[in-house]
């Protein structure tokens, strides 16, 4: 299936790209939308046009708490979005699934094999970063030196050394009996619950790689992304300098995806929210957060 974990403020986003993957999907292959359960009704009227199937974030949580306990009172909120992904294996109902961002959209026909190397055997995107690389050696060192940083913590989980391997970006393209493996022959064995493990490696697509390194559970045929990302404006200015389009796009690319953390309109936090977010943060710091053994 196609997966995608969104919310009110992407609502417009996510309908673009459900409207693409209704316009694109040659084998009809199902499109479920998680929301929050506050949210699910004005989602429901909004894509009342666009065939799709939603669930809301509390019923993949509920299976996790089943399994781990209730999730920390301090917990970020930006990983409880990366465990919904990691957590909807769960649910039943596929066994391999490609989520999906909601700035994200399709620009030309796909089918199930395209994701997939061979019946049983999905792609894994695994790539060394080389667009990014040079970007950020142009307009901002940091920004490969933070990814570094990332990727090396998250070998370092399963004591893998050598080249750093990026495994993203997104669609991507996820095994369950992966994820199921993290939980089997992983986390139980070492007493440890996802959000323990997502707390201390805090990215869902480097988690599931290295893990696939490690433990082989499927066989690994790697892949570039399948989607045109602009992580910064820099990006799809040079682009458009360059004449790019959706068409010339879609000889290489199936999809584009327009990062929201620069397309959207910023709005100052009120000073209590960020005052909340400073005071959970150094709570945390302080080693306050705990996990349940």
């Amino acid at each position: 299936v196609l997966f995608c974990k969104t919310y009110d403020k992407d609502m417009y986003r996510a309908r673009r790209m459900a409207q693409s993957v209704h316009r694109f999907n040659i084998d009809n292959i199902p499109l479920y939308l998680s929301v929050p359960s506050k949210d699910i009704a004005d989602f429901k009227k909004i894509f009342s046009d666009i065939p799709s199937c939603f669930i809301t974030d509390e019923t993949i949580l509920e299976k996790s708490c089943q399994i781990y306990g209730k999730i920390p009172k301090l917990y970020p909120t930006h990983l409880i979005q990366q465990l919904i992904k990691l957590e909807f294996w769960r649910m039943g109902l596929c066994s391999n699934y490609v989520w999906l961002d909601s700035d994200s959209y399709f620009i030309k026909p796909f089918k199930i094999k395209d994701f997939f190397y061979d019946e049983e055997t999905p792609y894994t995107i695994c790539h060394n970063s080389k667009e990014l690389r040079r970007f950020s050696l142009r307009y901002n060192k940091k920004i490969i030196e933070d990814f570094e940083k990332l990727a090396k913590k998250s070998q370092k989980m399963f004591n893998r050394s050598g080249p750093y391997y990026n495994f993203g970006y997104a669609p991507i393209i996820w095994s369950c009996r992966v994820l199921e493996s993290l939980y089997e022959d992983y986390a139980k064995p070492n007493n440890k619950s996802i959000y323990e493990i997502l707390y201390q490696y805090p990215c869902e697509m480097q988690l599931y790689g290295e893990y696939l390194l490690y433990s082989k559970s499927i066989s690994v045929v790697p892949i570039e992304p399948i989607f045109k990302v602009f992580h910064y404006s820099e990006q799809f200015f040079e682009s458009q300098m360059l004449g790019e389009s959706e068409f010339s796009l879609s000889e290489e690319f199936f999809g584009i995806v327009m990062q929201s953390n620069w397309t959207s309109i910023r709005k100052k936090k009120k000073t209590s929210a960020r005052l909340k977010k400073n005071f959970r943060k150094l709570l945390r710091q302080l080693h306050l957060l705990k996990f349940d053994k």
